[in-house]
Parts: structure tokens; sequence; C-alpha cells
């Protein structure tokens, strides 16, 4: 295993069983911290995520790298979405993923036969406060991964079997830095200057294309509802400025891809990248929009505008599959909740 079990959510569950696309909104929308693995045989494809972003990917038979990040992702959807795979997902610890990553992103301190270094001083040196520190291993057929993060040693794993040990009395550590037997590389670096590395964002593969389409559809729907309101003849000229100062208000992807002409909204430019981004900026917009306007109408008459929209505009997409799954984070349920 190329990365720990951490806390089982689940462990080989048939892919059949899963929605692997509301598992990806899942992921996305709660900042899931943890591990994605799904198996075939004795082919496994491991997903390290960090606050909900992909950020590596490895797929593997035995010792034997295959694929590595958007191909072994890739793998992953494709064999996952043919309900061919077992899957399972690991919560993590934010501090063990980050010293994780500092062996992924960064380049060891040192490395060399164990036996040249003197182990007492390395785990001194591990556990200096404001550091990150990774220890990784390899002696023979094992491949141990000791992790540090500010002064605390957090515990060890084995690819072998992934199991994470916590490893409180450094029993584990001693003994394998004491055997002066197999390689070892040593990463270590200031917490302040990893704050500052920048980390990969992977996409799910298939699930997470054909964003054009989707955010056409969005727009559609974000300017059916506007009409709809301007045109109840509550007060539409305050209607047209809340829509307005909500729009002005807005930062990043919403201004930066859309622009605002006479009631409606229509595209300036696509750095939209997944469908997550698209329907988690739609659905605050209108989160916001609708909070206003109720100020303005009530709930009741905001509610029922609102539904009113939904359920005719979802007529006409019920029968899209992914539109159909994607719209149900628009639903009147989870929007004026």
């Amino acid at each position: 295993m190329k990365f720990p079990k951490g806390k089982p959510i689940y462990e080989d569950t048939p892919s059949g069983l899963i929605n692997l696309k509301e598992l990806v909104a899942w992921i996305r929308m709660e900042k899931f911290d943890g591990v994605l693995e799904g198996k075939i045989s004795d082919i496994r494809t491991q997903i390290l995520i960090t606050e909900g972003e992909p950020r590596k990917a490895f797929t593997y038979k035995d010792s034997e790298l295959l694929l590595q990040d958007d191909e072994a992702i890739d793998s992953f959807v494709t064999d996952a979405m043919m309900r061919v795979s077992y899957i399972s997902l690991y919560n993590l610890e934010e501090r063990i993923i980050k010293s994780i990553l500092l062996k992924l992103f960064s380049n060891p301190v040192l490395n060399g036969d164990l036996k040249i270094f003197d182990p007492s001083g390395i785990i001194d040196k591990c556990l200096e406060k404001s550091n990150i520190s990774h220890l990784n291993l390899i002696l023979d057929v094992n491949n141990f991964h000791f992790l540090f993060y500010n002064g605390k040693y957090l515990g060890y794993y084995n690819e072998k079997d992934g199991e994470f040990i916590e490893d409180e009395e450094k029993i584990g550590l001693i003994q394998n830095l004491n055997s002066k037997m197999g390689y070892l590389y040593f990463y270590n670096m200031p917490i302040k200057d990893f704050e500052k590395l920048k980390f990969p964002s992977l996409k799910f593969g298939e699930i997470e294309k054909n964003v054009d389409f989707l955010i056409e559809t969005l727009i559609e729907f974000l300017n059916q509802l506007i009409t709809t309101y301007v045109n109840i003849g509550i007060y539409p000229d305050r209607v047209r400025k809340i829509v307005e100062k909500i729009f002005s208000s807005q930062n990043g992807l919403m201004k930066d891809s859309f622009i605002l002409v006479e009631d409606q909204f229509m595209i300036r430019q696509n750095v939209i990248s997944s469908w997550y981004e698209a329907v988690n900026l739609f659905s605050d917009f209108i989160k916001n929009l609708n909070g206003e306007l109720v100020k303005l109408w009530g709930k009741k008459l905001l509610n029922e505008k609102y539904t009113e929209v939904y359920k005719n505009y979802y007529e006409k997409i019920k029968n899209h599959p992914e539109l159909s799954n994607l719209f149900s984070y628009l639903s009147p349920e989870n929007i004026n909740s």
C-alpha cells in the first residue's frame, strides 16, 4: 500500500453498490482528507486526497508501478464505472497527510545506507518543534514510513500491509533504525516552508469532464430563475439591483467566468475546471440571492417561486442522468434550507 490505511469509512465495497459521482461530490464538498482506493485482484489504485482535492495517485501490482496521477485516476474511474472493482475509503489526520506530502513533493535532506547515520541524532532532528519530517526506510521487502509533525512522532506504516501503527513508545522506530540495515531517505522542512508548497489538484477523470455543457445548462437555469423573479412584479427594480449587488460582490471564479447584461448571465471565459466547482459556485450565488429576496417577499413566496422554477426546469433534464444528479444539489431542500 503506497499510503496508510486510516480510519475506514468503508472497505472492499463492490463498486456496483457505490454511486461514484455522489462519492466524488461528497469528497469535494466535505473537503475530505484521506485515501480512496480501488482494487481488482492484485492491482490497486490509491488516490491521496487533501481538502477534497486529489494530490497524488498510483496504480500498482505488488511493488511494480503501472500508472500514476491522471492515468491512475482514469483507471480507477473506468474500473468503478464498469462495476468490476472493490472500493475502500480511509480518513487520515491532516498531520499524517502533510508528512506524506513532504516525501512526495520535496527532495530528501539525506539518503544512504542506514549504517552511516546516527539514529538518535536523526530522531532528535525529527522531533524538533515547528518542523515536519518523514523517514522512509527500505529494508528487504519492507518499505517503512515514519511520520513526524511539529515535534510529535505520529507513528509509522509499512507499504506491505498499509496498517498505520501509532507506536507511542517509539518501539518500532527505534528497533528499525538501530538495526543499521536498509536504505534510509530523510525528509525534513520547517512547517512555514511546507505551507508555501504548491500541490497539484488532479481531477476525477470522466466524472469531471464535459464542464462546458454543464455550465451552459446552469446559466440557462439561473437566467430563467432571475427572469421569473423580476417578472413577479413586486419591486422589480429592487430585484435587479439585488442581483447586480450580489454579482458585483463576487470574487474569483464567478467574476472571472461570467458577465451580467440586462438581468442575464453570459460566459466571459470558462476558467472553471470541474463540475464540482461549477455546481458549488451557482449554488452559493442562488443561496445569496434567495437570502436577500426573502427579506423583500417573505419566505413563503420566495420558496414557492424557487420551487416552481426548479421543478419546471428539472422536467427538461430529468432524463439526462448526469444533469439530474448534479441538479439535485440545487433542489429547494438544499438551497432554501
